[in-house]
């Protein structure tokens, strides 16, 4: 079973590295055979999924260690504009918590149970001000 104050622990580690998290939720499927999915999206997340999903599984390793990826069925990075995303930004938000949400067919797969940590918008970063000069 995956110890999920470790994981928020890995969470938190993760954006003191990198930055904000879009989603950081654990998916088990009905047919993952108990085993479960972390699924995360961030703005910082670009590239190939494989670049994506070693820099996800690095940070975990640096933060909770790499016998405790054996808990995960797979990691699996989504584009934060993913619809389904978009679903569980608006109805289950959440700011470093746990909630968790009964048997879904989220993401279009029969899914038996979802744990979400984070369910949160990025914070938008204002632009600097410039500082008005006076005219000569």
């Amino acid at each position: 079973m995956i110890n999920i104050n470790r994981l928020r622990k890995a969470m938190r580690h993760i954006v003191s590295k990198k930055g904000d998290l879009t989603l950081f939720a654990l998916f088990r499927r009905a047919d993952g055979l108990g085993a479960w999915d972390l699924i995360v999206a961030a703005p910082w997340l670009e590239g190939s999924k494989y670049k994506s999903v070693s820099e996800i599984v690095d940070l975990l390793v640096e933060s909770i260690g790499r016998k405790s990826l054996v808990n995960f069925a797979r990691v699996e990075p989504i584009p934060a504009d993913n619809p389904t995303i978009k679903f569980i930004l608006k109805n289950y938000p959440v700011d470093d918590g746990e909630l968790r949400i009964p048997p879904t067919g989220l993401f279009d797969l029969p899914i038996e149970e979802v744990i979400i940590l984070r369910a949160k918008r990025p914070a938008t970063k204002k632009p600097a001000r410039r500082a008005l000069q006076r005219a000569s």
